[in-house]
């Protein structure tokens, strides 16, 4: 063994001086024989690894020319009592930027590359959808995958809202998302794999759904009978139709039919002078999408005011509200039902009295509902009552007011819905 010099070092780790890096120094062979334990100061990496190999290892070995070439010194320090050998040259190693492998019982140390940048190994993708929309499907798709869809970009957006037009780069508009016609997607080898496999499973037909719908207002005789328990009172006399035990219970408010009572169930309805159709649309609805009527008329109405000059004149903004009759349902086909959300409007305007006169008043019935309905069936529902009260006064002005004549009139109406959706 060559003389150590007393100078204290760091175990495992390289030594440089402040001058730079040494100089290689000629290999020496050294010999540990049988030792227990190796201690070595100030030794290139080189002689370090032929020492344990040769030595220790007693194993074949091929050091790489930039192995060789490392002109860094270093200590190394290791007991075989305290551990198996190459657990520590490994570790040893990698702390060097070196690796080691066996093929075929011959050791090979050599230095590691630096990891090539993920964008060589990203390739690009396209994908032309054949029902469902690139932008439903990049937004359904995106939380499985760390590349880029092109659509999809730093501020995202519901599929109205995206962006239908080309945006300068520059522009803030660019960071929204964007709607296309084909799907784009930047990542790796193995990420397109998989998209290629969850594409045809959710690139899927939607459906569509045809909507009838009858939607009557029914004058009643008082406040005690609502519109749907006159509905079902006329289809129990006619149809044999009732709810519970033959009798219809005051606080339901929908009734189901099978498909082949409907035209018989419209015929009996309009043969009643009580019920006036207001609306029948026939509709045609892709899944998941709105099918809306509207018959009536859009009216300005005052939006805002604001002062934007310093003289005070006001600047009023006016938007415009549909009134009338407003049909709109959006169905959703599932496995075995389909979800429907339907929205019936009654709306009209009148002259303001109290509040911004400016601007009319709206005078709204709305009804709102979901129902989930098989395939050609039929749902009778109500609910969406009001009551008018009158007093008509008349008689001689020079008379005693006991001396009029009075007429009171109380009115009440109500809505109801027939509605029956088919899979087409």
């Amino acid at each position: 063994m060559p003389t150590l010099p007393p100078l204290p070092s760091v175990v495992g780790l390289p030594n440089e001086s402040s001058a730079g890096p040494l100089s290689a120094p000629p290999l020496v062979p050294l010999k540990m024989g049988n030792a227990k334990s190796v201690d070595l100061r100030f030794v290139n990496v080189a002689q370090v690894i032929d020492l344990v190999f040769a030595d220790m290892l007693q194993s074949e070995y091929v050091i790489s020319p930039e192995v060789l070439a490392d002109t860094r010194t270093v200590s190394f320090r290791f007991d075989r009592t305290k551990g198996d050998i190459r657990d520590v040259l490994s570790q040893f190693l990698s702390s060097l930027g070196f690796g080691m492998v066996n093929k075929d019982g011959v050791d090979y140390v050599f230095k590691r590359k630096d990891e090539e940048p993920t964008e060589i190994d990203r390739k690009v993708f396209v994908y032309v959808p054949k029902y469902r929309t690139a932008d439903y499907l990049a937004r359904l798709v995106q939380p499985l995958f760390s590349g880029q869809f092109t659509m999809n970009r730093a501020v995202p957006a519901p599929t109205g809202a995206r962006a239908k037009s080309d945006a300068p780069p520059t522009s803030a508009a660019a960071m929204v998302d964007q709607s296309s016609d084909t799907m784009v997607f930047l990542g790796s080898a193995k990420e397109i794999n998989m998209l290629k496999a969850v594409l045809p499973q959710v690139d899927t037909k939607t459906g569509e759904v045809a909507i009838r719908a009858w939607v009557y207002e029914v004058s009643t005789e008082n406040d005690k009978t609502t519109g749907f328990q006159l509905a079902a009172s006329i289809l129990g006399g006619r149809l044999g139709v009732s709810l519970g035990a033959g009798t219809v219970d005051n606080n339901a408010n929908a009734l189901r039919l099978h498909t082949g009572f409907l035209d018989a169930a419209i015929a009996a309805l309009d043969s009643d002078s009580r019920f006036r159709v207001i609306t029948s649309p026939n509709l045609r609805v892709e899944s998941g999408k709105h099918g809306r009527l509207n018959v009536g008329q859009s009216v300005p109405v005052i939006d805002s005011v604001s002062y934007p000059s310093t003289n005070g004149a006001p600047v009023q903004s006016v938007t415009y509200q549909d009134a009338g009759v407003i049909f709109d349902a959006q169905p959703t086909v599932r496995d075995d039902v389909i979800d429907t959300d339907v929205t019936v409007e009654i709306s009209d305007f009148q002259k303001t009295s109290t509040g911004v006169n400016n601007s009319p008043t709206k005078n709204t019935r709305k009804l709102e509902t979901s129902v989930a309905l098989r395939d050609g069936e039929v749902v009778v529902m109500g609910g969406l009552s009001q009551g008018k009260d009158s007093t008509i006064i008349s008689g001689v002005r020079w008379l005693p007011s006991f001396m009029d004549g009075r007429s009171i009139s109380d009115t009440r109406s109500d809505i109801v819905l027939v509605l029956q959706v088919n899979k087409i």
